[in-house]
């Protein structure tokens, strides 16, 4: 049985999480054109790299018999959406952490006590929808 490095693991984990906001959470499926929309390209980009294996996905067309295809339908995975994302970046989450680091060691108290406040309204949003339960702010 192959291990899988734990590091190499959590590094995943954490690209996942970097890059998932940036697609829908309901869709798993898409076309050329909402991937294109995604990362800031034409779908006409999307199709070429897909053509040259660059983005993977699936190649359909079920209305003809095999090799009489004229038509192509494209469709691409979350998850190779996220991958095409992870190999085209040139920087790493923790990268992107700490430039974020450096960009706040130059700002003022009051600004950093604003992004504290706005932080905590994030983190106490999204751990109150954990539990299934929305808990008001007072806002």
């Amino acid at each position: 049985m192959e291990m899988i490095d734990p590091k190499y693991n959590t590094q995943v984990i954490k690209s996942y999480e970097h890059f998932s906001f940036l697609l829908p959470t309901t869709q798993q499926w898409f076309s050329p054109k909402e991937m294109a929309a995604i990362i800031g390209k034409t779908d006409q980009y999307v199709r070429n790299a897909f053509d040259n294996q660059k983005i993977l996905g699936h190649l359909l067309n079920g209305s003809a018999p095999r090799g009489e295809e004229k038509r192509r339908t494209y469709m691409i995975s979350r998850e190779n959406i996220l991958l095409f994302l992870f190999e085209t970046a040139n920087f790493s989450p923790e990268d992107f952490m700490e430039r974020l680091g450096e960009i706040l060691k130059n700002r003022s108290v009051s600004q950093l006590l604003k992004i504290q406040s706005h932080i905590g309204n994030i983190i106490h949003s999204r751990t109150s929808n954990l539990f299934g339960r929305r808990i008001s702010t007072g806002d």
